[in-house]
């Protein structure tokens, strides 16, 4: 609004640019970086939310719309891919782990469910209990030895036991050189029993040895036992 007098002109003029240091400043207001928005961002239906480095050349962080599907993928500075949430065909989105050179060393089936990669060894034992081997001492004695990263923080190890006619025994799994899980009686009938899952000590990555072992306790003949499946296993 004009001054109503000329006199009036000085205050006027005084009072429109304490306005406009008003509004420059609400411009500049911005939430604290501490503060959590409580609003949701919403992502248009063809857009997508990238996060650049520093010089602006290249993304490490998208999420939204690429091509024809909804992705999340997160680069390394050197722009590899790290991880992603996408397909390259038609099929279903997996999930997955990147290594630096490109290859997917960990996702899930997106079709069949479950783990994809990698893949998960299985084990064998011979089908003739003959073939198993045997022990005929007195004391535990170790029949069979593996040595392990630690990679899961348990582990299980299933084991086929007999013992021969008129001839009863012990087997048991030491971890470190600790006996762990309950010592299974053998006997004449062929059975079969899984100890754990057992705590895996030391640190991450760290080495551990596991023994099957086997004594036997009575007769003269032997105690056989074979390893049926072994993993590591979650807590």
């Amino acid at each position: 609004m004009a001054p109503a007098q000329r006199d009036d002109l000085g205050d006027w003029i005084t009072s429109v640019e304490g306005r406009l240091r008003l509004l420059a400043g609400r411009s500049q207001i911005r939430p604290a970086q501490s503060s959590a928005i409580t609003d949701d961002i919403t992502i248009g239906p063809t857009k997508a939310l990238k996060v650049q480095n520093a010089a602006g050349s290249s993304v490490q962080f998208l999420l939204g719309q690429d091509g024809a599907q909804r992705v999340a993928r997160l680069y390394r500075t050197d722009g590899s891919i790290a991880f992603s949430v996408a397909t390259a065909t038609a099929a279903p989105q997996a999930a997955t782990i990147w290594d630096l050179n490109g290859a997917a060393v960990v996702h899930d089936d997106p079709t069949g469910g479950g783990l994809a990669r990698p893949y998960i060894p299985w084990v064998y034992a011979p089908a003739r209990t003959a073939d198993w081997l045997a022990s005929t001492a007195a004391a535990f004695e170790d029949i069979y030895r593996m040595t392990v990263y630690k990679i899961n923080p348990t582990g299980f190890v299933t084991i086929g036991h007999i013992a021969d006619a008129a001839t009863a025994g012990e087997v048991r799994v030491t971890v470190n050189a600790a006996a762990t899980g309950a010592t299974t009686t053998v006997g004449t009938s062929q059975g079969a029993v899984t100890v754990g899952p057992f705590a895996l000590p030391g640190a991450q990555e760290s080495t551990v040895e596991i023994r099957v072992q086997a004594r036997r306790t009575s007769g003269a003949g032997s105690v056989r036992c074979a390893v049926l499946a072994a993993s590591g296993y979650h807590s």
